[in-house]
């Protein structure tokens, strides 16, 4: 099975976190979308979006990062990623979908407009653009944090797939300064996803690839 990623995006990282958490073997394909790796033919044929992550297994080719995670806890449903229980099936679907529509979108526009453009040398931040994502990721933040008063999880008191969905975009904090500050019930569990073994690992990937990349520059 092989994982084609950049690290440094929360969409790759999830499913890395995933991938080590679950203890599965996998070949680390970088894909280094700083130098247009997902522009290639040959990344085209693994997915014709020309996006990451890509998981290929054989002639298998699966993208969107939260199908790649789920694909990976069928590998190991002993651990429990995915709850047995059809409401709490649900229930984690709608976190993961909510992630996708609504977290990760306004996340997003905080990353190309703090991040992207500067590792890229794209310009400075739009001013209207960075209060357009200011403005969304408040209101995503807002129902989030309430979301978790009174939960250890996402989905209640135990771990699932929609917590790594969810949290892996607080990964972009220290590079593009989310403002987490007011919500004392996402860094509370923030900071817990960030001490699971599984995240450390991705987060030891994140730096070697970044260390790597200043040695060459």
């Amino acid at each position: 099975m092989k994982l084609h990623v950049f690290p440094h995006s929360p969409r790759a990282f999830k499913v890395l976190a995933v991938a080590h958490h679950l203890g599965l073997d996998y070949e680390f394909c970088f894909c280094d979308l700083t130098k247009g790796a997902t522009r290639a033919p040959e990344f085209a044929a693994l997915n014709p979006n020309q996006k990451m992550p890509v998981l290929e297994e054989g002639a298998f080719k699966l993208w969107e990062s939260n199908a790649i995670i789920q694909y990976l806890a069928e590998k190991n449903p002993e651990a429990g990623l995915i709850p047995a229980d059809a409401k709490a099936r649900a229930d984690m679907a709608q976190w993961m979908f909510w992630e996708s529509t609504t977290w990760d979108r306004a996340c997003a526009i905080l990353a190309f407009e703090r991040g992207v453009k500067r590792v890229l040398g794209l310009g400075e931040p739009d001013a209207a653009e960075v209060e357009r994502g200011l403005s969304a990721f408040h209101a995503a933040a807002s129902i989030l944090d309430a979301h978790l008063k009174g939960r250890r999880f996402v989905s209640g008191d135990r771990l699932t797939l929609a917590d790594f969905a969810v949290a892996a975009d607080l990964i972009l904090e220290p590079f593009v300064q989310l403002p987490l500050e007011p919500y004392a019930e996402i860094r509370r569990w923030g900071a817990a996803m960030a001490q699971l073994p599984g995240w450390q690992a991705a987060l030891a990937l994140q730096n070697g690839r970044l260390a790597s990349a200043e040695a060459a520059a």
